[in-house]
């Protein structure tokens, strides 16, 4: 009986074995694949690390380039006696492009006295900027009441202009917080106030912007016609814009009465603010890319150009492929 069974046992020290030497080359296995996954993600964080070190200095580049271009009209502008800034100067390009090695650089420059400042609304007190916002905000979207809540967020006054644009509408919210009653650092802030839909945003985002004081001007030469009209509703526009589209500009306050514009105070043919739009990418693939938006502060006594803000816009990707894709025409320089 006991020798009919050393075959058994002997076959089931096999089969152990065999599950044995199994298990051991799947551990080796699943060890190698781990060593090599590990290798494939260190390399591929080490190519994102590389790219966005590239990027930046594509950034970095683009930044530089609108300080130079900045500070040289302003030196021309001093050369020929003519403080003047117009959409027909060098920084002024739809889109300004530049190629490194495997990247690409697209970006334009905005003229941030071409849109109405809203931290003008911060003294409740002005009601001249209120009634021109006001009359802005009605043109552009039809909703004259979108004024109060956005006034309301800015102002120094916590009386609300209409029923919830203070603390008292914002703290029923699902999310509660509380109206910042004083200037503000970024224009999205405005995209969640009171009654503000998604399409009255996009109608008026491109005519508002956010600068670093109060009282700023507007832009006569690069300033759209709607804000225009909203300043001063008496103006001849289609006459200033047929004026502008011919390649002239305003350069003396003696010329606003040929455009039925009595009152020159709200307006000013000189910027100092302005927004670099950059978008970057490396490779032709487009793996890598990025956009950004740089405020800059040109001094309106020696010319100097410096970064104010610089930030990266996950965001604005509508905007990065506009610029990327954007193809050069004769027409378009």
């Amino acid at each position: 009986m006991a020798n009919r069974q050393v075959p058994v046992a002997l076959g089931r020290q096999k089969g152990v074995a065999l599950i044995v030497v199994l298990l051991v080359m799947v551990i080796a296995i699943a060890a190698v694949s781990h060593a090599i996954m590990r290798d494939q993600i260190a390399i591929s964080r080490s190519g994102a690390l590389l790219a966005n070190t590239q990027l930046a200095e594509f950034v970095e580049a683009a930044e530089a380039w609108t300080r130079v271009t900045l500070l040289t009209d302003f030196e021309d502008d001093q050369e020929d006696s003519e403080n003047v800034d117009h959409a027909f100067e060098a920084w002024a390009f739809p889109v300004l492009e530049f190629n490194p090695d495997n990247g690409k650089i697209r970006m334009n420059i905005k003229d941030l006295h071409s849109c109405f400042n809203v931290n003008n609304l911060s003294d409740s007190s002005d009601t001249v900027q209120f009634t021109i916002f006001k009359r802005l905000v009605s043109n552009v979207t039809g909703k004259s009441e979108l004024a109060d809540s956005i006034a309301d967020w800015v102002d120094d006054g916590d009386t609300p202009r209409t029923v919830g644009t203070e603390d008292d509408g914002y703290l029923s919210r699902e999310i509660a917080h509380r109206t910042p009653d004083s200037m503000i650092s970024d224009i999205s802030e405005l995209s969640s106030v009171l009654d503000m839909e998604r399409e009255d945003w996009q109608k008026l985002a491109p005519f508002l912007c956010v600068l670093p004081e109060t009282g700023t001007r507007i832009n006569i030469n690069s300033a759209p016609e709607e804000l225009i009209e909203a300043i001063e509703p008496s103006a001849s526009i289609s006459k200033l814009v047929q004026f502008r589209e011919s390649g002239s500009y305003i350069s003396d306050s003696s010329e606003y009465a040929t455009y039925d514009i009595p009152n020159p105070a709200p307006f000013t043919f000189q910027s100092s603010h302005f927004l670099a739009r950059i978008a970057v990418q490396l490779g032709d693939g487009g793996e890598y890319r990025q956009y950004w938006e740089s405020a800059l502060v040109r001094d309106t006594s020696d010319g100097s150009v410096k970064v104010l803000q610089r930030q990266r816009r996950t965001f604005s990707g509508q905007m990065m492929q506009e610029l990327l894709d954007y193809e050069s025409t004769d027409e378009n320089r």
